[in-house]
């Protein structure tokens, strides 16, 4: 019985080892960006991406969720928008516009309550086809090693969401 005692107990230790070990060796950030040439003009669509209120047109999380809540709050338009959302599926959460260049950038900060916090940007650039968009995002796991093996799902994840959000994004642009 010691010695089944003794194995367990030295199992334990090595995936005790291997989860902490393994979770700080992996990177403390997470980084996502995907991009898209939509043939219109940054102008056409800048105020899909811009505006807050528009943002659910095309936004690649509303249909994972049709029953989620959304509010709006601070300012009508550019810097101090918020969106507030609370859903079953993802959670709760707002983004929060904090820089804005018409046409150019809009940056926003996210909070995703417990889940931890993030920033995500649209960058637009002329394009020969028309202007290409990056949608991309920041995310700091900290020293959590639990967190830290989540940061190649979340930038999967992410990932492929973004690519399907721009692919609408160029749907409601093109079709103006």
């Amino acid at each position: 019985m010691k010695k089944i005692f003794k194995w367990l107990l030295v199992a334990v230790g090595v995936v005790v080892l291997v989860v902490v070990g393994g979770g700080m060796l992996m990177p403390s950030q997470v980084s996502v960006s995907r991009d898209l040439v939509i043939n219109a003009p940054a102008d056409k669509i800048f105020p899909h991406v811009a505006n807050l209120k528009a943002f659910n047109k095309w936004s690649p999380w509303a249909d994972l969720d049709p029953d989620m809540k959304v509010e709006f709050s601070g300012a009508e338009d550019g810097i101090g928008q918020v969106m507030s959302w609370q859903s079953a599926e993802m959670g709760d959460g707002n983004m929060k516009v904090v820089e804005s260049a018409a046409n150019e950038k809009l940056v926003t900060a996210l909070d995703f309550g417990q889940m931890g916090t993030a920033s995500a940007r649209f960058d637009l650039a002329p394009d020969a086809g028309g202007t290409k968009v990056t949608w991309s995002m920041q995310s700091e796991l900290g020293n959590n090693p639990i967190a830290r093996w989540f940061g190649p799902m979340i930038k999967s994840d992410v990932g492929e969401t973004y690519e399907k959000g721009l692919a609408k994004l160029r749907v409601v642009a093109e079709g103006e």
